[in-house]
């Protein structure tokens, strides 16, 4: 039977987001980003002739760049959460300007969109049309994406219930990786650093 393996990693940390909302917003990746993920690339190796496939997002682009000089193909599904008009607020500034919205949201996120944005559901869509995409070919493919699109794609591979997603921890430059047959997804490591 034929299986496809994925590694999804989270990309390295971007410059100036801390306690911002930082969905779809464009950031590079930091130094101390940029440090942790030239030494994965030395410390983790993946099977020649992987693919490497990336969101589009700068902070994910520029990750996948340290991880492998091969082509990586962008793929803007892989984005992370859209939160329309709070995009590159703080979280404090947020809760004293629309704190019965962030309320609400909070509470309802799988469903309640942002001002503007998309709701957890609704990145469930993109995310489950890219993985709809997937041959099952015996391939490795490497995905360097955002908290908020592995956890989707991990809801949907595992048939988890979306509200719980928040409750699976996805750290920068760690690896989960999933093996898919026509059978369906088994789960082999979960937010692992590489040893």
């Amino acid at each position: 039977m034929k299986t496809v393996t994925l590694h999804f990693v989270r990309h390295a940390r971007a410059a100036d987001v801390e306690g911002r909302c930082i969905g779809m917003t464009d950031r590079p990746v930091s130094i101390a980003g940029r440090k942790e993920f030239t030494k994965l690339s030395r410390q983790w190796s993946v099977a020649d002739g992987a693919r490497y496939v990336s969101s589009d997002l700068l902070r994910a682009r520029e990750s996948a760049a340290l991880l492998t000089n091969e082509a990586v193909r962008v793929e803007a599904r892989l984005r992370e959460m859209n939160f329309g008009q709070w995009e590159d607020r703080t979280w404090e500034e947020l809760e004293q300007q629309d704190g019965a919205a962030l309320s609400a949201w909070m509470e309802h996120w799988t469903t309640i969109r942002p001002p503007g944005g998309e709701s957890f559901d609704d990145m469930l869509v993109r995310v489950k049309s890219w993985l709809d995409e997937i041959a099952i070919d015996g391939t490795e493919h490497v995905v360097v994406a955002h908290a908020g699109s592995i956890r989707a794609a991990a809801v949907l591979l595992l048939h988890m219930p979306p509200a719980h997603a928040f409750s699976l921890a996805v750290d920068h430059g760690h690896i989960s990786t999933f093996t898919l047959t026509s059978l369906g997804a088994t789960l082999l490591r979960w937010n692992a650093i590489c040893t």
